[in-house]
C-alpha cells in the first residue's frame, strides 16, 4: 500500500520542544504525530457514534418506545450492585474449632 503525506504542521519552537521531550526511545517526531492523529480521529469517530446513539435513544423516549429511569432508581440499583460485590468479597468467617 502506498503511503500518503499529511500537510506540514507549523508549531512554535516551544511546542516542538515539548513534543520532543516526551518521545519514547526509538520514536520519531513523525511517528508521534501519526499516532496522535490516528488516536484523535478514532476518538472523534467514537464521539460521533456516542452522540448518534444518544440522539436515537432520545427519539425512542419521546416516541414512548423506551423507558427512562429516575435518579433514585439508578442510585438504588448501583447501591445494590456495590453491596452485592462487598458481600461477595467479604472473607468467610472461620470458626476456631474449639
Amino acid at each position: 500500500m502506498k503511503t500518503a503525506t499529511l500537510p506540514a504542521v507549523r508549531v512554535s519552537p516551544e511546542t516542538r520542544t515539548l513534543i520532543e521531550s516526551v518521545l519514547k526511545e526509538g520514536e520519531t517526531l513523525s511517528t508521534f504525530i501519526e499516532e496522535s492523529a490516528k488516536r484523535q480521529a478514532g476518538w472523534r469517530k467514537e464521539d460521533e457514534a456516542f452522540y448518534a446513539r444518544a440522539l436515537r435513544a432520545s427519539e425512542l423516549v419521546k416516541a414512548g418506545k423506551m423507558r427512562t429511569h429516575t435518579q433514585e432508581e439508578v442510585m438504588t440499583s448501583l447501591r445494590n450492585i456495590i453491596e452485592a460485590k462487598k458481600r461477595d468479597k467479604a472473607p468467610a468467617k472461620q470458626s476456631l474449632g474449639k
